[in-house]
């Protein structure tokens, strides 16, 4: 069965400086009053809070709209995931695992401390609203699977990346064996979590591993077909590229791949409008906002979709007591569907 290639996995990338010749022109071309208007605020706003918040510690210009935007889509670069984003409006498993090393975290904070951090890497790890909430769901999942760790489950990440979600959980209390799966469409990936198992497998001989090259999109997940193989599968980050027809096709492949009594934990972006905007700190947002559609123009934005939406996609391929579980901003709710 053939299946059109989902977003996040795109060939061609452009290369850095034609990314950023690119969006050099798209502001040379922008209409700021329009820009404005779909974005409900104005751009003097957001550079008058900005002037006293990063002047000092940026070469950043706060008296002409454009001149601000070039000077933003010039910093992307010396960003990792900032380039990344830049030339191919997503993030790979790569760049998605950085939000989640604690490592990793550690020594930006370091440089933030020294002041030698990319502005990029302070606007993604410490100020937008967007990867807060994905910070926070990565922990709301952590702790909805460490209470479904028990002896003789099976557990499954689709697509896995790294495998953090599962590798870093605290398994001192399996008494036999618990089995960990990682399914990546990427053999790079599968390497990388093979990697990353080698330590936690050492520190703890109950646990059993193992690794497929599959494809979300096809039944049976990969070949041969995993049919009712795992207590529970979890994914985040792969649904927010997909269509809808997609969606309740992937939804369906991992029903397929749970035990009766299985659970699916997943993830969505929202609109929005569906925020909890009591606690989304508003000037980080609008500066989300300006580099999503004037710098950047994720892949993910043409696919958010209410919570409600998801749900209903869920129960459509057979899914049941499906649970809602939002982070604190409302932006990134988790998603836990039952197999029957």
């Amino acid at each position: 069965m053939s299946h059109p290639e989902f977003a996040s996995h795109r060939a061609g990338q452009p290369s850095v400086d034609r990314a950023l010749a690119d969006a050099r022109s798209r502001i040379d071309r922008l209409d700021v009053p329009s820009l404005e208007a779909e974005l409900g605020f104005r751009l003097a706003e957001v550079m008058a809070f900005y002037e006293g918040e990063l002047a000092h510690r940026f070469p950043l210009s706060f008296a002409n709209a454009r001149r601000f935007l070039t000077q933003l889509a010039e910093q992307l670069p010396l960003s990792e995931v900032g380039t990344f984003l830049l030339c191919a409006q997503g993030c790979d498993w790569r760049t998605t695992d950085y939000f989640f090393d604690e490592a990793y975290r550690g020594t930006l904070t370091g440089r933030l401390q020294s002041g030698t951090l990319p502005l990029f890497d302070y606007l993604f790890f410490f100020v937008f609203p967007g990867l807060r909430a994905t910070y926070e769901r990565f922990g709301i999942f952590q702790a909805q699977i460490q209470s479904r760790t028990r002896d003789e489950t099976c557990l499954a990440s689709l697509p896995c990346g790294r495998m953090r979600d599962l590798l870093t959980l605290d398994y001192t209390h399996i008494r036999r064996t618990i089995r960990l799966v990682g399914i990546d469409k990427d053999p790079a990936a599968v390497d990388g979590a093979r990697e990353m198992a080698q330590g936690v497998l050492k520190e703890n001989g109950r646990i059993r591993s193992e690794w497929h090259i599959g494809d979300a999109l096809r039944p049976g997940l990969t070949e041969p077909a995993l049919v009712k193989a795992f207590d529970l599968v979890t994914s985040n980050g792969l649904n927010i590229y997909l269509t809808d027809e997609q969606c309740v096709m992937f939804y369906a492949n991992v029903f397929a791949a749970l035990k009766p009594g299985g659970v699916f934990i997943t993830s969505h972006l929202v609109p929005p409008a569906y925020y909890q905007w009591d606690r989304v700190n508003r000037h980080h947002w609008q500066l989300q906002a300006l580099v999503w559609k004037a710098l950047i123009n994720p892949l993910w934005e043409s696919f958010l979709k209410p919570a409600e939406t998801v749900r209903a996609q869920l129960e459509r391929a057979g899914f049941v007591e499906v649970q809602i579980l939002p982070d604190s901003q409302g932006i990134f709710p988790t998603l836990i569907g039952k197999a029957p």
